[in-house]
């Protein structure tokens, strides 16, 4: 049996697909989270002085997205064709930029800068990029990105919009509402949120 270690900070950020993904699976492994005061002291330790690192069996494994797809076709997430891979990387590369974009705002110090983006991301680009998810949803109208179980395409639309993304925004989009429903009513997702401890990011 494997055994499976991930390091990162105390919050969800780049890494909490990753451990949904474990949770799904009902997979085992070390949660291990460092602090902003702890983490100069780990991070020589990491390849590229950058979090999120997984270890199996002691070899390293680092950069999120590609740790994310390496554990979803290990766990059977990944679709079983070609096509189903394409649509769940296509939903995984469309969350992944309004991501980028929310954390943008979320680091940025200037508050007037910050302010004109917060704004702009709730009146524009949030509600953009989930009207583009719920075109490409719309036509498979199963409440799943492929198929009609949970691969990590829900997994990581979940992420990306839950807590991050109004739900008046996501109210108007019933299919990307009814994915996000899926994956919170996952036995295990279920139990794994209705114990994790919220985080700003």
């Amino acid at each position: 049996m494997a055994s499976y270690s991930l390091l990162y900070f105390n919050g969800r950020g780049r890494a909490e697909i990753i451990r949904l993904l474990f949770t799904l699976k009902g997979q085992d492994f070390e949660d291990k989270r460092v602090t902003h005061e702890t983490w100069p002291a780990e991070k020589p330790k990491t390849p590229f002085g950058q979090m999120p690192v997984l270890t199996i069996d002691g070899k390293v494994y680092t950069e999120s997205l590609a740790i994310a797809k390496f554990l979803a076709k290990e766990f059977g997430f990944y679709g079983s064709t070609n096509q189903e891979e394409y649509e769940i990387d296509q939903i995984t590369g469309m969350c992944n930029d309004l991501f980028t974009e929310m954390v943008r705002e979320f680091f940025e110090q200037d508050k007037e800068r910050k302010a004109n983006m917060t704004q702009n991301l709730k009146e524009k680009t949030k509600p953009r990029f989930v009207g583009n998810l719920e075109k490409i949803l719309s036509a498979k109208g199963k409440g799943y990105c492929i198929g009609e179980t949970l691969s990590l395409g829900d997994l990581v639309l979940y992420d990306t919009l839950d807590g991050r993304v109004a739900d008046d925004i996501i109210d108007k989009y019933p299919n990307v509402k009814a994915v996000m429903n899926n994956v919170r009513s996952n036995d295990r997702i279920k139990a794994y949120l209705a114990a994790r401890v919220p985080t700003p990011m």
